[in-house]
């Protein structure tokens, strides 16, 4: 583990700053795998408390990929998915809102009024 990394994980065991914190786990998750075992289960748990700011901070960012891997961490009602698409236009990441249209659609459906006359 390179140093820096070492320092970015003490930093977030010991820091109070909530968005310090995100910033460092977002990074971190993504830099490590699975095998990391105890470390990259730290992030993984902490990350999925605070799932919202999470998805924010990437659809802020446009990072689309990231938000795909991110999304299947945890079950998404339907209210939530509305947050996360109503994020996503907010910070003008249309691949995110493509991508979570797509997943609404598999996983809810749009289930619209019947427009018959």
């Amino acid at each position: 583990m390179k140093n820096s990394s070492r320092e970015q994980d003490e930093k977030f065991l010991s820091s109070r700053q909530e968005n310090i914190r995100l910033a460092i786990a977002l990074e971190r998750f993504f830099e490590l795998c699975p095998e990391d075992g105890l470390l990259y289960e730290r992030y993984r748990e902490y990350l999925k408390k605070r799932f919202r700011p999470a998805m924010e901070k990437l659809m802020k960012a446009r990072e689309t990929e990231k938000v795909k891997v991110f999304f299947g961490l945890d079950t998404v009602t339907p209210v939530q998915m509305d947050e996360l698409l109503a994020l996503a236009q907010k910070y003008g990441s249309t691949e995110s809102v493509l991508w979570l249209l797509s997943k609404k659609e598999e996983q809810f459906g749009f289930g619209g009024k019947d427009m018959e006359l």
